[in-house]
């Protein structure tokens, strides 16, 4: 049932919340179901971001019991849980967490850049220590020899080699920078719909981690078996649907 829906089409102007005005979760009338119910789309104008460039993006939906001060009851954690920089000596070689929606640098957020009006906006900041391999042989090579030499061996064992690598990957660390990509995820605290802006199903799950840490929410991926359970099935609809076989449509695996 997991398939993943992609849709290109032109998304709408944000506009700014008032600067001090908190946001309010409003639960639709008639909802009763954790998910949220169908709601109308409205699009218009556009954006790998929902900012910037062609739109393509994933939805999910948002279970869980919503605070009426969304705000109040998340922003110190999406604080806590914000991107931090890669250190070169640290056995680390991949970094996420939240970034400003507008810019992938900004990681000092506030009210004022993540809600506007009904909507959160946030990035997924990804930081990656990227050493191109003909590098870090050539490198390692050169450590080796040297290595030999001074030591007078003729080889090194498999622990050395182990250790002298990693001391030449960081070496070479402190002379990069890593690299860095941010997908936006925008949420609807009306509708209780996000659009996050990746079909990768392995950013899905830091995306679905890193929220269900910050707002004690679990993000849903759009599906079949979601949309029966958000548009409500009658007896005779929920007996078929109950003899139905599982089947995925989603290609296996998914980009980087």
């Amino acid at each position: 049932m997991g398939s993943r829906p992609s849709c290109k089409t032109s998304w709408p102007i944000r506009t700014s919340s008032p600067s001090n005005e908190p946001l309010t979760y409003r639960r639709p009338p008639g909802s009763h179901d954790p998910l949220a119910p169908r709601a109308r789309r409205s699009y218009a104008r556009r954006t790998l971001g929902a900012l910037r460039s062609t739109l393509t993006y994933s939805r999910f939906f948002i279970l869980g019991d919503v605070p009426a001060d969304l705000p109040g009851a998340s922003l110190k954690r999406i604080r806590a849980s914000a991107s931090q920089p890669l250190n070169p000596d640290e056995d680390v070689s991949e970094r996420h967490g939240w970034c400003s929606i507008e810019d992938p640098m900004v990681t000092d957020l506030d009210h004022d850049n993540v809600f506007f009006n009904e909507y959160l906006c946030l990035g997924l900041r990804i930081d990656r220590w990227v050493v191109p391999k003909p590098m870090l042989n050539a490198h390692l090579r050169d450590a080796e020899a040297s290595l030999l030499e001074k030591k007078g061996l003729e080889r090194l064992g498999r622990k050395a080699k182990a250790d002298l690598k990693l001391f030449v990957l960081k070496k070479l660390r402190r002379q990069l920078m890593p690299t860095t990509k941010s997908v936006d995820l925008v949420w609807n605290t009306n509708t209780g719909v996000a659009r996050f802006f990746s079909q990768s199903a392995r950013i899905h799950l830091l995306v679905q981690e890193l929220f269900e840490k910050t707002f004690r929410l679990k993000l849903v991926p759009e599906s079949p078996g979601t949309a029966a359970e958000r548009r409500g099935l009658d007896a005779r609809q929920q007996k078929f649907w109950e003899q139905l076989d599982p089947f995925t449509l989603a290609r296996e695996g998914g980009d980087a």
